[in-house]
């Protein structure tokens, strides 16, 4: 799936476009030969932060589990990064209750939180910030740091010979039985 993007489409557009496929997948996977009960969220960079987003704020999340790849959940204006202004507003003052680091910290759904070895150092300091704010909630989760792989390596060793973090994928679900 996608989402629609800011500025046209400001926080939370992208969360709530996360629910609809959601409820889409739940209402037709069985169409598909899928099971309703089982179904995961899987987002990578800007697609772990809407995942995380919209996570954070579900009443009842209708799913299994999560991976969130390299993604942002603690929001700081005194860091710059492109596009978080457009998306989540000029006025920082709210980022804070738009951040998905308190609600996934509190959250009891099974998450996955990958990260590159070699990501960007932002990246690194989300993962192991979101890792700290689980833990610190007696919450600690599945967490993993993909060896020689950096922010667009990760991903892009999906369906390739590289299993790295298919392997660390397919080892989360299937733990989750």
């Amino acid at each position: 799936m996608t989402y629609r993007l800011a500025p046209d489409y400001p926080w939370p557009a992208a969360a709530a476009d996360v629910a609809s496929a959601v409820a889409w997948t739940k209402e037709k996977i069985r169409d598909y030969g899928g099971d309703p009960n089982r179904i995961f969220l899987m987002g990578h960079s800007a697609g772990a932060s809407h995942v995380g987003s919209y996570l954070a704020r579900a009443a009842v999340p209708v799913v299994v589990g999560a991976i969130l790849v390299s993604g942002t959940y603690d929001l700081r204006p005194q860091i710059e990064v492109a596009g978080q202004k457009s998306y989540f507003g000029a006025d920082t003052e709210l980022w804070r209750e738009r951040s998905s680091l308190n609600g996934l910290a509190q959250s009891k759904l099974p998450l996955l939180v990958v990260r590159g070895e070699i990501d960007v150092p932002y990246y690194i300091d989300q993962a192991e910030t979101l890792k700290t704010a689980m833990c610190a909630n007696n919450h600690c989760q599945t967490f993993a740091v993909l060896k020689g792989h950096s922010h667009m390596s990760e991903i892009y060793s999906v369906n390739t010979e590289d299993t790295t973090l298919t392997d660390t994928i397919l080892a989360f679900v299937k733990g989750l039985k």
